[in-house]
């Protein structure tokens, strides 16, 4: 299935998303967990996306539904990586604010530890991806401008992007079990 004709019945073009994400449900899934290194947030993630679909196949016709959805299931992967780091990080400066709560030394300590994990997983990554994934989701710049500012093609800095986050969300949920 490459598209969703405009020219289908509203409800035949519901069907033809809806049997578009059950068929590759179990496929984004297993990509999501490979991701996030979490079967049940790769679970919550793929259903994420596979609202998005059905909301933007809605207001527009999708030439290729099937990419969008993978599209948008990478995003909200980033989006919840980038999330989890910058929670680290406040985390580990002690970023509490002053409304009588102090956090205990075990839950002190599980956090210094998830930040050492973090940066031990920051630490396996090339050069090149670490610059990528801290400009992205630590300085916040676009694709766009990341790809300026390191002479690198846009797809480039994606697929730096997408192996970065992939290696991380491997390595912090490979500890995780341990």
């Amino acid at each position: 299935m490459n598209s969703i004709s405009p020219r289908v019945a509203p409800d035949a073009k519901a069907q033809a998303v809806a049997e578009l994400y059950a068929s590759c449900y179990s496929e984004l899934v297993a990509y999501l967990r490979r991701l996030c290194a979490d079967h049940g947030q790769a679970e919550d993630l793929a259903q994420e996306a596979g609202m998005r679909l059905i909301a933007q196949s809605k207001r527009e016709p999708l030439e290729k539904p099937r990419a969008f959805l993978f599209h948008v299931a990478t995003n909200l992967a980033r989006d919840q990586l980038r999330r989890r780091i910058v929670s680290d990080a406040h985390a580990a400066e002690g970023d509490f604010d002053d409304s009588g709560y102090a956090p205990g030394a075990d839950h002190m300590a599980a956090v210094q530890e998830d930040v050492a994990r973090v940066n031990a997983a920051l630490n396996t990554l090339t050069p090149r991806a670490r610059d990528v994934l801290m400009l992205a989701r630590i300085h916040g710049h676009t694709q766009k401008e990341i790809a300026n500012r390191l002479n690198l093609q846009p797809k480039t800095v994606e697929n730096h992007l997408t192996r970065a986050l992939a290696q991380l969300g491997a390595a912090l949920g490979e500890r995780r079990r341990q």
